[in-house]
C-alpha cells in the first residue's frame, strides 16, 4: 500500500532528524580526527571570507552544533504542517529542496576528501531516497514542476545562508562574551 502524500510530507521532519543524528554524532569526533587535514587541503583553495566560516565550523562542539539543527528542525516541521494542513506548498518545497541539496554536498565533501564524512550514510539511503520519492510524487500529483523546484531551491539557498551566517556570527559573540 502506498503511502498517502501527507504521510510522505511528514517524513520530511523525520528523515531530516535521521540525517542530523547521524551528523551530530559523528561531527565532533570526525573533527578530532580529520578537522587539520581538511583545513590544510582548503587552505588556498578557497577565498579568505569562506576559510573563515570554514574555520568556524571546524572549531564547532557538538551542543554548539545542535542549537541551528534545532531551529532548522522547527522549520521543517512548520513547512511540513503548511503543507499538509493548508495545502500551502512553497516553504515546504524551499525546505526540502535545501534539505536534497545538503545530502548532495554531503556526497561531494566525501567525493573531494576521498573518505566517509558524518552524514554520509544517510545521504545516500534516505535523503536522495526520499527527495526521490517525494519530488516524483509532487509532479504526480501536480503540486510542482522542475521549475517550481528549482525556483523554491534557489528562493530556499537564498534564505538559509544568512540564517547560517548569523548563527555563526551569534555563536563568536557568546563565545567571546565566555
Amino acid at each position: 500500500m502506498p503511502l498517502s502524500t501527507p504521510t510522505l510530507l511528514w517524513l520530511f521532519p523525520i528523515a531530516f532528524m535521521l540525517h542530523d543524528f547521524e551528523e551530530l554524532i559523528g561531527f565532533e569526533p570526525w573533527l578530532k580526527r580529520h578537522g587539520s587535514e581538511v583545513k590544510s587541503r582548503l587552505e588556498g583553495r578557497l577565498p579568505v571570507f569562506v576559510m573563515k566560516q570554514v574555520n568556524v565550523i571546524l572549531s564547532k562542539t557538538t551542543a554548539e552544533f545542535a542549537v541551528p539543527v534545532l531551529l532548522i528542525f522547527l522549520l521543517t516541521v512548520i513547512s511540513t504542517f503548511l503543507a499538509v494542513e493548508y495545502h500551502s506548498y512553497g516553504f515546504f518545497l524551499a525546505a526540502s529542496a535545501c534539505f536534497v541539496l545538503h545530502g548532495l554536498i554531503h556526497i561531494g565533501q566525501a567525493i573531494a576528501l576521498r573518505r566517509y564524512v558524518p552524514a554520509l550514510g544517510t545521504s545516500l539511503l534516505i535523503v536522495l531516497p526520499y527527495g526521490a520519492l517525494l519530488y516524483e510524487r509532487m509532479f504526480s500529483e501536480g503540486i510542482a514542476r522542475w521549475p517550481g523546484i528549482l525556483l523554491f531551491a534557489l528562493a530556499g539557498l537564498i534564505a538559509i545562508l544568512p540564517l547560517i551566517l548569523a548563527m555563526h556570527w551569534v555563536r563568536t559573540k557568546i563565545i567571546e562574551h565566555h
